[in-house]
């Protein structure tokens, strides 16, 4: 190759050969993407199909009233419809992290900075409805849904309920807790993103 061609190709050579993209804007983009798109669903679903609990479970309450936990407010839904955009801003946030773009860092710290609070409060509400269907478990004890609510006398339900509590603090607080430490402490640079000036990922 004489001196012109290797002029040619280093002309045209991509910045990327020199200074390699970093990966982990795909990583954190995918992850905000499943858990966005998860939220979606899920939450979407549960807001369809909750004016129509009491009517879909009717065989199984053998005529006593809806699981006082399972009964909706306004607080309820004010909750699962701030949850999904929520999710939809996550969803954003993790196709703007996979893409590279400089947005990336402020839709996931908006996203965190909204969550967290968003996250406690459902929590707390989860907490008490459980609180409420154990209650109703007491008051109704021959319905064949009581045992599957009073942890007290169903190790199985006392499980169910650690465990959903901890996937809650998990998902609910590690992940929006993650990314505002993450972008708001680490990744503080828009060249950390996209993979731009001296290469300082």
């Amino acid at each position: 190759m004489d001196e012109h061609e290797s002029n040619a190709t280093e002309q045209w050579e991509p910045d990327e050969l020199m200074n390699p993209r970093p990966k982990w804007p795909k990583v954190i983009g995918i992850i905000s993407i499943v858990l966005g798109a998860l939220g979606l669903t899920c939450g979407g679903i549960g807001l369809l199909m909750a004016p129509f609990s009491a009517k879909m479970m009717g065989p199984m309450l053998e005529g006593d009233p809806l699981p006082y936990g399972m009964q909706l407010g306004p607080v309820d839904y004010a909750i699962g419809g701030i949850g999904l955009l929520l999710s939809l801003l996550l969803l954003v946030a993790g196709i703007a992290g996979v893409t590279r773009r400089p947005s990336t860092r402020s839709l996931h710290l908006g996203y965190a900075l909204c969550a967290l609070p968003m996250n406690i409060w459902g929590m707390m509400n989860q907490m008490g409805k459980q609180a409420l269907n154990v209650q109703w478990a007491q008051d109704y004890p021959n319905n064949p849904m009581a045992p599957g609510m009073d942890p007290t006398n169903n190790q199985a339900a006392q499980i169910t309920q650690i465990a959903t509590l901890a996937l809650m603090i998990v998902l609910g607080i590690g992940i929006p807790a993650l990314y505002l430490i993450w972008f708001g402490l680490i990744k503080t640079k828009p060249e950390q993103v996209t993979g731009d000036e001296e290469a300082v990922y």
